[in-house]
């Protein structure tokens, strides 16, 4: 892959932080294909003669990194050409990328000959036109963007630098293919909704305080630039805006100092944010946005991020595209001073590209409407790795990847990106800042303040064995020893009966009154550690793991369940164990989920859940004393339920009650039950499997690419479904209840 080119970076730039340089390599082509492989930490964005190609890399495990390739063919000219790769290294801990020495390592090839590539020659300009001092974007994401748009930018992005720095080789690093598909980066335009006029000024901030832990100054554990040490501090220029007026879409496209206009565009999206505007003077723009309105407006600080982009933007055509992705539905411009048009205002989507093969259409619009709502949030998550949410985190979290990669293995009848993600953590040699033998939460990332949560860890075990039943068993071989040390860790935790008594970390429950009943011995946590013992002592054929599972199964049946509920949690006081009494839904979800309880062995318990519980009890609530369970997990745990045992009528009706109002509002679902929090969230896109199994019958292709239907399927609603098997694509329709498949491309047979 690299055979002539070295690993490079900037001589005197160990350890800066939020370090933005140019790589420029000039080279001269003909009609013949160019291809360009590309290994960098932490994300570059490669252009040739001027115009955007791709962003990456995909995010891999400690100590290595996925290359990508590119090709060049379409953008480059006869003669003289120059592609531009720009490489940020941010040196900060995070959890989108692990805090690495940033690199660049590529090499061009044509005719399987070598062109040009990195070396200690290479030319490399550092991007002045990018603040390099700003405020963390969020606790969990790195800075915010500040730009200056002038003529030296706009020659940089062709090729043509100004302030050269000094390359230097770096250690050789571990490369590893990228698997997952490169996205098309699709543009979508934003439609102006509304005008009016803002203002900012210092004399009208008022300090507002985010949520969570404070991420606006450095601490030991936490690396940021200090406030006052910063050249842009959008934080206070945020709390210092005011909308003044509001108005309806008036006049052209030219933003006045003071104006502002209000854009959506249709669903709640990720990707760069590009802008085409024509500065009839110098001035300064900001680009505010969030997923949702509040109260009409954009609320910048919603999430507890800072989300804006600051241009200072120098008279004449200026084009931007931001070097991070975001999400968003709504965007506001807010021109505090100069004058521009606005020619062009859009997004370069970063997403699944796949997810475009997959159709959808049913009598039934509504679960239409939310299939589409959930096939958005997963092309939105599944990128190079599996994400929860592409806004405040774009994090590699576990349990949210256990129903993302379900889908992914639905939808296309491969698992690459699952691969991909799970590798990871295989790859991860050494457990920095966390207990030895745990997993990390979630990954490529890294958390110096030590939180870890061991509940995810088990999550790990039951998604990979997920994977293997259709995948093979090469990551099941490699992981068998640090799933042995994974639970040697739990056994260090077992109490005199055997069950897990005060885990430490963040015992993730659910979000809900669950999390407060996760001290002391937590039964929704020992009913998961059951089926993860089952679980892996299936899967490596230990029978002692399976006997100890259902020895803990039979301990929780007995310590939880008070004769109609399972309650939540035992605490000890004086050396005993008192059981306290609280019960919530989601409790009882875990424990037909993880098979500590059936309808067999629980049948009223079961039919009170079927029959008296579900999207109407806010409503028409028999259990007050039942606390609510929320979206994430314990609504998911419930669909899955239903689906397992067949009550499919029941399962589609209750999806539009749970979830056709997040696609009503943003296209997408979300992590909560209310849009107080991410609005588009990976692991939610597992309730297409759920409409599409429940409509269609289709189960997906196996290991070996046959197709898999549920035999007992029966249904009314018409509807048909286009997916991919593996290297066929096949489309399933279902008509007056008969069910016809087809093969539309492909050797796919049932």
């Amino acid at each position: 892959m690299f055979e002539h080119s070295k690993p490079i970076w900037i001589q005197g730039a160990d350890g800066e932080m939020n370090g933005l340089y140019a790589f420029v390599f000039p080279f001269t082509a003909g009609r013949e294909e160019i291809s360009v492989h590309i290994a960098a930490c932490d994300v570059y964005q490669a252009y040739c003669n001027g115009e955007f190609i791709a962003t990456g890399p995909a995010r891999c495990g400690d100590g290595y990194y996925r290359a990508d390739c590119l090709r060049l063919k379409n953008h480059v000219r006869e003669g003289e050409n120059f592609l531009t790769v720009f490489v940020a290294g941010y040196n900060v801990n995070c959890f989108e990328y692990l805090c690495a020495e940033p690199f660049l390592q590529l090499e061009a090839q044509t005719g399987g000959k070598f062109l040009f590539g990195t070396g200690g020659d290479t030319a490399a300009y550092a991007v002045s036109e990018h603040e390099q001092r700003t405020a963390r974007y969020s606790f969990q994401r790195t800075f915010t963007e500040v730009w200056h748009l002038n003529d030296s930018y706009a020659r940089l992005r062709g090729g043509r630098g100004k302030r050269q720095v000094q390359t230097i080789e770096v250690g050789t690093k571990k490369i590893l293919p990228r698997l997952s598909a490169y996205p098309k980066y699709s543009r979508a335009d934003g439609v102006v909704i509304g005008c009016g006029k803002m203002s900012l000024r210092e004399e009208d901030f008022n300090a507002r305080k985010l949520n969570g832990v404070p991420f606006l100054e450095p601490r030991d554990e936490y690396r940021a630039y200090p406030q006052s040490e910063l050249t842009a501090n959008v934080y206070r220029e945020l709390c210092s805006m005011r909308t003044l007026e509001k108005g309806k879409v008036s006049g052209g496209n030219t933003l006045r100092g003071g104006e502002f206009r209000l854009f959506d565009f249709s669903v709640d999206r990720c990707g760069l944010i590009g802008l085409d505007v024509a500065a009839g003077e110098d001035g300064v723009l900001y680009i505010l946005f969030d997923e949702i309105l509040t109260d009409g407006d954009i609320d910048a600080l919603r999430m507890d991020c800072l989300n804006c982009i600051k241009l200072h933007i120098s008279a004449g055509e200026r084009k931007f595209l931001s070097l991070e992705a975001y999400t968003f539905r709504y965007a506001k411009i807010f021109c505090f001073s100069g004058n521009v048009e606005i020619r062009r205002f859009y997004t370069a989507d970063v997403s699944c590209p796949l997810a475009d093969e997959v159709k959808f259409t049913c009598e039934n619009k509504k679960l239409e409407k939310i299939f589409a709502a959930a096939l958005n949030s997963f092309r939105f998550n599944a990128v190079d790795i599996f994400m929860d949410c592409p806004s405040r985190e774009r994090a590699g979290w576990l349990c949210d990847s256990y129903f993302t990669g379900r889908v992914e293995r639905y939808l296309f009848g491969k698992s690459r990106i699952e691969h991909d993600f799970l590798e990871n953590f295989l790859l991860n040699e050494r457990e920095r800042y966390i207990p030895d033998k745990m997993l990390p939460m979630c990954y490529p990332s890294l958390h110096p303040d030590g939180g870890f949560i061991p509940t995810w860890a088990m999550w790990f075990v039951l998604e990979l064995n997920a994977y293997t039943q259709t995948n093979g068993e090469a990551l099941k071989a490699k992981a068998e020893k640090k799933i042995d040390r994974l639970l040697e860790y739990f056994a260090g935790f077992e109490n005199e009966w055997g069950l897990l008594e005060d885990l430490p970390g963040w015992v993730f429950i659910e979000w809900s009154k669950a999390a407060d009943f996760s001290n002391g011995v937590n039964y929704c946590v020992n009913m998961l550690y059951s089926l993860v013992l089952r679980t892996a002592g299936e899967m490596y054929g230990k029978r002692e793991l399976i006997s100890k599972g259902e020895r803990i199964a039979a301990l929780v049946r007995e310590h939880s369940f008070d004769g109609k509920f399972f309650t939540d949690h035992a605490v000890r006081e004086n050396g005993k164990i008192v059981f306290c009494g609280e019960r919530t839904e989601v409790c009882q979800y875990y424990a037909f989920f993880t098979g500590v309880a059936t309808p067999q062995t629980y049948p009223e318990l079961f039919r009170i859940l079927t029959e008296e519980f579900g999207p109407d009890r806010k409503n028409n609530n028999p259990y007050p004393d039942i606390w609510f369970a929320n979206a994430f997990i314990g609504n998911y745990l419930r669909m899955m339920i239903l689906e397992k045992y067949k009550m499919y009528a029941q399962l589609l009706d209750e999806i539009e009650g749970y979830f056709l109002y997040m696609a009503d509002k943003t296209m997408t679902l979300w992590e909560n039950d209310t849009d107080f929090a991410s609005c588009n969230h990976g692991f939610a896109s597992y309730i297409l499997v759920c409409i599409a199994r429940s409509l269609t019958g289709y189960c997906g292709a196996d290991a070996e690419g046959n197709i898999i239907f549920r035999q007992d399927h029966q249904s009314n609603i018409g509807c048909e479904l286009s997916v991919l098997a593996g290297d066929s694509a096949v489309r399933i329709a279902v008509k007056d209840g008969k069910r016809e498949f087809y093969v539309e491309r492909g050797r796919a047979h049932v």
